[in-house]
């Protein structure tokens, strides 16, 4: 009887052996079949728009361009995971004796009740007052944060839901929303050009070191190269524009979304690009890493101002009048597929697709 046990005990312990082999064999196979080489799984999609303001008291917002817009992004298959707007959503973020976030962000119910969260970065109109010819207001930035409180608060301390980060897994996604206005009171210089404070890009540097993410993505309001003639902005972009391009193109961002000009231009920054108009201070030879996609009408006056022959050659520019943009971006493996949309009022079609592998 003891022989017999001594018999099954070792039968059952060499049984034990084969299954948990077989099982870490099975393990190791699953996972080199589903993980793709670059170590990121699963798909992401997004959507990036900016500027529907109108042009007057009375025509705060450009509805007629954006709703149709909206209901577009309703019907998108697969649907996105969020949209991210580039500022500029109203005429003035108060006026008309209130403050004009929260209309803005109505229009987005549709998708936000969806399941679709609606991230905002701050234009200059945010900040306007309905009857300051010019100047940034501080109660205007705060009821900007309490209107899209839902937005992450993991930004420096005070810059909350105005300055933000947060990851997609799947996809090893980061994605970092940035203040080119940030105010700390109410002031009357205008600087469209924006400017990054020290307080902003320490936060960065530090996001950015403790992500491993494969694509790295940046919203803000304002470009860094512009393409049409605003000159005297482009000129009030101060060395602190320089420095953030500097780190995001050292590190590898996919792009640098924004909107600010009334049109549509994308391009690889690169040594070979020389910068319009030329700023007025130095600016390095890029390695070539970051694509600048400029969408910066979804409702605002269509066409930008004068873009020179040459700059229309070195650049992906589509500016027709009564022409209004929005891009759908694809993230899947170490690929950033990026479709960009044009049409006026009605449906809207694929005018450009490309692609951003890392």
């Amino acid at each position: 009887m003891l022989f017999k046990l001594k018999i099954t005990s070792r039968v059952l312990a060499l049984a034990l052996i084969v299954i948990v082999t077989t099982m870490l064999g099975a393990c190791k196979k699953s996972s080199s079949d589903t993980q793709p080489p670059d170590g990121t799984s699963g798909k992401l999609r997004f959507v990036f728009l900016a500027d529907s303001r109108g042009d007057s008291l009375g025509f705060p917002v450009d509805s007629a361009a954006l709703s149709p817009i909206i209901r577009e992004i309703d019907t998108l298959n697969p649907k996105p995971s969020f949209v991210v707007f580039g500022g500029d959503m109203c005429y003035r973020g108060y006026m008309n004796k209130e403050y004009t976030f929260q209309m803005f962000k109505n229009l987005f119910s549709k998708l936000i009740n969806k399941g679709i969260p609606l991230y905002a970065a701050v234009g200059n109109h945010e900040l306007y007052h309905e009857h300051a010819s010019y100047g940034y207001f501080l109660v205007n930035q705060q009821h900007f944060q309490t209107t899209f409180n839902e937005s992450p608060a993991n930004g420096p301390a005070g810059y909350e839901h105005l300055v933000y980060s947060f990851s997609d897994q799947a996809t090893s996604s980061f994605f970092a929303v940035m203040d080119c206005y940030y105010v700390t009171k109410d002031t009357q210089k205008i600087n469209m050009g924006g400017h990054i404070d020290t307080t902003q890009m320490n936060w960065l540097k530090t996001q950015v070191a403790q992500t491993s993410a494969l694509h790295k993505f940046l919203f803000i309001h304002v470009p860094y190269y512009y393409v049409d003639n605003d000159s005297t902005e482009a000129s009030e972009a101060d060395t602190t524009i320089t420095t953030l391009w500097s780190f995001i193109d050292t590190h590898k961002f996919d792009f640098y979304a924004c909107g600010h000009s009334h049109l549509y231009a994308r391009r690889t920054i690169d040594p070979s690009l020389v910068p319009y108009p030329q700023p007025v201070h130095p600016v390095p030879a890029w390695s070539g890493n970051v694509v600048q996609l400029l969408c910066g009408t979804c409702g605002a006056g269509s066409g930008g101002g004068y873009i020179d022959p040459t700059v229309r050659a070195e650049w992906d520019v589509h500016n027709a009048k009564k022409t209004y943009y929005y891009t759908v971006i694809d993230v899947s493996g170490n690929t950033t597929t990026v479709n960009s949309f044009q049409g006026y009022t009605g449906q809207h079609t694929v005018f450009e697709t490309f692609k951003i592998t890392k």
